[in-house]
């Protein structure tokens, strides 16, 4: 497994999910030196973060950054970058859209549990942004301890050496 030094979360408009998942995932990598982002299926110009997501996130004690959408580029791509979308078919649909994608996961995928895909709450009430905020809450705690696991497994292998 390789070891990152950006993870760049990926979800529709780069105002919802994808922010409040890099703001989740900050908090647990901050002492690893990986930095966060997010970025955006479509965007078309760049609007603020959703005011429910950056509400949520503060309501859990997290301030997301005040960025604004921006689109997913094929410069985003390297091999020290660890890209995680919404669902499946967000992951195939960057596998075909973009010739430089590598290290494309679902969230759910990447932390074991599978196909689970992350409803976006937009439009909806700030319950469905909290019930979001739960799942992606769960699932990047997974993600970061394997993140942390392959960094120390790593770390190990390079001292033997």
């Amino acid at each position: 497994m390789n070891t990152y030094s950006r993870i760049l979360f990926v979800c529709a408009g780069n105002t919802c999910r994808g922010p409040m998942a890099a703001t989740i995932m900050q908090q647990f990598v901050q002492d690893m030196g990986i930095l966060t982002d997010s970025r955006g299926m479509v965007v078309l110009f760049p609007e603020p973060y959703n005011p429910k997501a950056v509400a949520v996130c503060a309501g859990h004690g997290m301030i997301m950054p005040s960025n604004s959408a921006a689109q997913l580029e094929n410069t985003d791509f390297d091999n020290n970058t660890l890209v995680l979308v919404m669902n499946q078919s967000m992951k195939q649909k960057i596998y075909e859209s973009y010739d430089r994608a590598i290290n494309v996961y679902t969230l759910g995928e990447f932390a074991g549990a599978g196909e689970t895909e992350i409803a976006d709450p937009y439009g909806r009430g700030i319950d469905e942004y909290n019930q979001c905020f739960e799942q992606l809450y769960v699932l990047i705690e997974k993600a970061a301890e394997i993140i942390r696991k392959n960094m120390e497994e790593e770390k190990d292998d390079s001292n033997r050496q």
